[in-house]
């Protein structure tokens, strides 16, 4: 890769600088670790704290999306090291996709409040449907993760977390404005008394996009939480949800709603159970009819937990998932179901502990998938803990690719209800060290191997229609290493880094796998001015070269993105902020269609 080294990289070399001078000298590890300290539940849907859970994860915090002034889960997701953000995919009207560690969008498994969401194309989720003002935190659990989650979490697992209830009235509100027609507003209110509360939040959004003749969008999104505290051992929340998007150029529309019950049960100090119940449903239209559709999930998890012999906290559960599909525009009509069970063990022999876990997913049509995993957390000391862990996962084929006959453009799209679920085998081994209190480093190694993926096969003979094919016949591999460092320099600085590098390949072909830059870089510093009630970040991430074909003849230049925010607080309950993404006015990247130019947001928050 070639480096030419000029402000801006001097100036991000600075930042790294900066990081590196505040967490040297005298090392002394404490016992307490703001960063260590984050709850997390996705990982073995069981609490822990990050620094005591066996299986790697991470945490976003609501603190942190308030700090850096964060507008959407894209933005809030974007600076985690093995994730890829796809912030505008494209004609279909979705906004944003994630990966994980050099994977397809559609091997990561969204979810809220384990809920599964709709809502994206080619069987990726569109992550712009949430929230950020109804989110408390964001965990993040990387690698295979079927052996608890099912189908989908190939890559891992987006798990958004969102507010429960207040113990007495809260009111928020912010709007913003900036460049390309943007417009940002949310309101949100709650209260409690007693045994029962309630939030509720409204957020708008609308902007022009790049293209002013294409991307215009708005979209309103209603999210809820109601609580209800049945006794001291017992509550019940009731999640609701509903957004619709239009996208006026196009005459594209797109409707979802849902809800989501959780019930937990705390009989004593050793055990819990929960249930959830969820529906979502998912309507994308256009004003020709052409695309129309509706898609329907349906949830039932049971599980229980409890510490056994106090070594094993054991864990099991039942889950059922059915999915259906209402196609007019192809004329189909399907669904299907899957039973599921799992199992998981957390063994305490401190200072090792041992997870292994598994979960049976039998399908109607493609039989059983059993995928294990197996982790290891061994804590050296306070400050030194290295994990690893093994495991397996799969994707189901999706309603359209088993069943749809259809026309696209001029190919006649062939159902193929013989295709097998994509299946891949991970691993990961890492260390963390606490080198103080306010200084965290963490190193993981990672690699993924899949087999069974489906794509599709042409044929083209006479005039069209062509026919295409799904198959199962792709095989690939994704590989690196990710780098950590957070560091809390003082009361008001605050400083992280990270670092991703990347390998793939294409098994059939040799060639590496298109749009996966081999090197990745972020540094931020946060700022606090307690005198003047301010609070500044700043931030530079760098995307490497890349191939932009399948035939590895067409490299990428690689880019470095800065932006900086400032945030003014004006009495006890009053702030306004200033974004300015892209400050270098990057441009014109052939694989990243919403960096174009420099954006700004301004705008004010209310806070009572």
């Amino acid at each position: 890769m070639k480096l030419h080294f000029n402000n801006r990289r001097i100036g991000s070399l600075a930042l790294v600088l900066l990081f590196f001078a505040g967490s040297s000298g005298k090392v002394t590890a404490e016992p307490r670790n703001e960063t260590l300290d984050k709850i997390v539940v996705s990982a073995t849907k069981t609490p822990h704290t990050l620094g005591d859970v066996p299986v790697a994860a991470e945490v976003i915090t609501r603190e942190e999306l308030l700090e850096k002034n964060v507008r959407t889960v894209q933005e809030a997701l974007e600076k985690t090291t093995g994730l890829t953000i796809e912030a505008n995919s494209g004609s279909y009207g979705d906004k944003g996709h994630v990966s994980i560690h050099g994977l397809e969008f559609r091997h990561t498994l969204v979810l809220i409040d384990g809920q599964r969401i709709l809502g994206g194309h080619q069987n990726a989720i569109d992550i712009q449907q949430i929230s950020i003002e109804m989110i408390e935190r964001i965990e993040i659990l990387k690698g295979p993760a079927s052996a608890l989650y099912g189908s989908d979490a190939v890559g891992g697992v987006i798990n958004i977390i969102t507010r429960g209830t207040p113990d007495s009235p809260e009111f928020s509100g912010s709007l913003g404005m900036g460049s390309r027609g943007t417009t940002i507003g949310t309101v949100s209110a709650g209260t409690g008394t007693g045994k029962l509360g309630g939030r509720f939040n409204y957020t708008y959004r609308e902007s022009d996009g790049v293209d002013k003749e294409f991307d215009p969008y708005y979209e309103h999104i209603l999210q809820g939480t109601l609580s209800y505290d049945l006794s001291e051992t017992m509550d019940i929340d009731l999640k609701p949800y509903y957004s619709y998007s239009e996208m006026s150029k196009q005459d594209r529309f797109q409707e979802r709603y849902g809800l989501n019950a959780l019930f937990k049960w705390e009989p004593d100090d050793v055990s819990t159970a929960r249930i959830r119940g969820s529906l979502f449903d998912y309507h994308h239209w256009t004003e020709d009819r052409a695309t129309d559709y509706v898609l329907d999930d349906y949830e039932l998890e049971v599980g229980y937990s409890r510490v056994l012999f106090d070594k094993h906290l054991v864990s099991a559960g039942y889950e059922f998932w059915q999915e259906e599909r209402e196609d007019e525009s192809k004329s189909l009509f399907v669904d299907q179901n899957l039973h599921s069970f799992y199992l998981q063990d957390e063994i305490d022999l401190s200072p090792v502990v041992i997870v292994l876990g598994g979960r049976l997913d039998a399908h109607e049509k493609w039989g059983e998938e059993i995928n294990p995993k197996a982790s290891v957390m061994y804590k050296a000391s306070d400050a030194l803990t290295f994990r690893a862990s093994v495991g397996t996962a799969f994707k189901a084929p999706s309603l359209l690719k088993l069943y749809g006959d259809w026309m696209m453009g001029p190919y006649l799209v062939h159902a193929n209800p013989d295709l097998e679920p994509e299946k891949s085998l991970g691993y990961q081994a890492g260390a963390e060290y606490a080198f103080s209190k306010d200084v965290t480093g963490k190193v993981s190694l990672f690699r993924n191997e899949l087999e069974d993926l489906i794509d599709t096969r042409i044929v083209r003979m006479g005039p069209p229609p062509w026919d295409m094919y799904y198959e199962n016949v792709d095989e690939a591999m994704t590989q690196g290493v990710e780098v950590n460092l957070d560091a809390r320099l003082n009361d008001n600085i605050s400083a992280r880094a990270g670092y991703t590098l990347l390998d793939t390949e294409n098994k059939l072909t040799g060639k590496e796998l298109v749009h996966r830059p081999d090197h990745k870089f972020f540094a931020g510093v946060d700022f606090r001015i307690p005198v003047a009630d301010l609070r500044m970040h700043i931030e530079s991430a760098y995307t490497g070269e890349r191939w932009d074909d399948e035939d590895n003849t067409i490299r990428l230049d690689d880019f470095w993105i800065w932006s900086a925010s400032i945030a003014k607080e004006f009495g006890e309950y009053t702030e306004v902020f200033v974004k300015v993404d892209n400050i270098f006015d990057e441009k014109d990247i052939d694989d990243e269609y919403d960096i174009d130019g420099v954006e700004f947001l301004a705008g004010v928050r209310v806070d009572l």
